[in-house]
């Protein structure tokens, strides 16, 4: 894990923290190795991350779905939040009592449509719901949650679909086994932010900064990012480098 990536962790839970929630980490032991003994992350609470195929684990949202399948089926509320998401401002409650809420609502692409029609058992029969992205993902219906956990989990890891999913692009479908899957089964859920992405500030409004999308490769979003990481958590910034460098050296 590159320096940023692992300041981006830093700072994710850290405003986690000031902002109400109750850091829990759900990883498997190279993670927790990282992020616990070399980082000294605040976790509250540490869980053994379900084993995961290797040849899956470009397919990021699986492991999303096993953390909240894990929380959900303890019948505690969770939120997934994303390891370069900065709660500057707590959740608002609309967020917190929702049965399933995330960042925003979006149409589904030609990309997601064509793996899912692709695959020999297929997330969706027919066209694709929206999708909701899950910068944050999470809510209060316990119960459906794990359904939909349980149900994308089981045809990811059919075995009739894994060369195609071996060799398929890990963000379409993490949003196919993911994002569409949850909007699908919460009509009801609630979004962050109603007019999408496209409206930055509308994400300074809420206190919610997040390098979603194409700006996680984006040098200046990350960097703005890490600014305000650095001004309002001094001590801890500062304290990234060495502890990520004796990880590395020891």
């Amino acid at each position: 894990m590159s320096l940023s990536h692992a300041r981006m962790w830093t700072g994710s839970v850290l405003y986690a923290k000031r902002a109400g929630m109750t850091p829990v980490l759900v990883a498997d032991q190279t993670g927790v190795d990282f992020l616990v003994g070399g980082m000294g992350l605040p976790f509250e609470e540490v869980i053994p991350m379900p084993d995961l195929p290797d040849e899956l684990v470009h397919v990021y949202d699986l492991q999303k779905l096993s953390a909240l399948l894990l929380i959900a089926g303890r019948g505690e509320t969770a939120f997934h939040i994303d390891h370069d998401v900065f709660l500057r401002r707590p959740l608002p409650s609309r967020i917190l009592v929702a049965p399933f809420a995330g960042e925003y609502f979006y149409e589904s692409s030609k990309a997601a449509q064509s793996l899912n029609d692709t695959l020999p058992a297929p997330r969706f029969v027919g066209a694709l719901p929206r999708g909701l992205a899950g910068g944050i993902m999470g809510g209060i219906d316990h119960a459906r949650i794990a359904q939909v956990c349980r149900e994308s989990l089981s045809i990811a890891l059919d075995p009739s679909n894994r060369e195609i999913l071996k060799s398929a692009n890990g963000y379409v479908a993490s949003t196919v086994f993911g994002e569409f899957s949850f909007s699908h089964a919460f009509p009801d859920a609630v979004d962050l932010l109603p007019r999408g992405q496209d409206y930055q500030i509308d994400y300074y409004r809420a206190g919610f900064m997040h390098a979603a999308g194409a700006l996680k490769n984006n040098a200046g979003s990350r960097m703005e990012m890490l600014e305000f990481f650095r001004t309002e958590f001094p001590v801890e910034f500062a304290a990234t480098l060495p502890c990520w460098d004796a990880y590395f050296t020891r």
